[in-house]
């Protein structure tokens, strides 16, 4: 049970991980970083990091999600779409992730 519910749960982290870099609708993106951060905190739970996970959502999910969402609302920016950076920057980008991500996975499966 326990390896299913982390498994529901890291999806979710995943996938609105990606929505969150991904979308063009600021406070979108704002909600779906929410999703992230109470996803964490349920990892955190489910290790026993029970204070870990308590300060996730408090500090994270509770203040800093509602500041932006706050922040957001009150600027009167919610119809502003954000710009797709250049093809180039994104082919970089994503160069740079898939090489920084295969040196923390060898990394990982040296030292374990």
């Amino acid at each position: 049970m326990e390896t299913i519910i982390f498994y529901i749960l890291a999806a979710v982290i995943v996938i609105s991980s990606f929505l969150t870099i991904s979308t063009k609708n600021i406070l979108r993106a704002a909600i779906y970083l929410l999703f992230v951060l109470c996803s964490t905190a349920g990892i955190y739970f489910m290790m026993n990091f029970n204070f870990l996970a308590a300060v996730q959502l408090t500090v994270y999910a509770g203040g800093i999600v509602v500041l932006i969402i706050f922040s957001i609302l009150l600027t009167h920016q919610i119809d502003t779409r954000l710009e797709l950076p250049v093809l180039k920057k994104r082919i970089i980008g994503g160069v740079i992730s898939l090489v920084l991500g295969c040196a923390f996975i060898l990394a990982l499966g040296t030292y374990t």
